[in-house]
């Protein structure tokens, strides 16, 4: 598994470190994932992470660590990470080289 990556934006490292400060919690850690559901059958998920566990992967960017479980690592790996801003809105961006499939929302995957 040591070949499993994943990197992370200079502005989504920003971003994550905001999130972080704004929460009280700047040491702790972001946790990248993937959930079942979604019409194209996995979602990306982001959430705080207070302690990783003994088998997360975890990655050093930007001064943010990001913890990633190793399953959801083997649909992960090789994602970039990123932070936009488009047509008035604005959030983190997934540029996965293992999708197959996108749903027309864009919210949902297939691998």
């Amino acid at each position: 598994m040591a070949d499993l990556t994943l990197a992370v934006t200079a502005k989504a490292a920003r971003q994550m470190q905001n999130m972080l400060e704004k929460r009280g919690t700047p040491q702790a850690a972001i946790r990248i994932g993937v959930a079942s559901g979604g019409c194209s059958g996995f979602s990306y998920k982001l959430e705080y992470c207070d302690q990783p566990g003994e088998e997360d992967k975890q990655f050093e960017q930007g001064g943010v660590t990001v913890v990633v479980d190793p399953k959801a690592l083997l649909l992960l790996s090789g994602t970039e990470v990123d932070f936009v801003t488009e047509n008035f809105k604005s959030g983190f961006k997934f540029r996965n080289p293992n999708e197959k499939e996108r749903c027309g929302c864009g919210e949902s995957f297939k691998v």
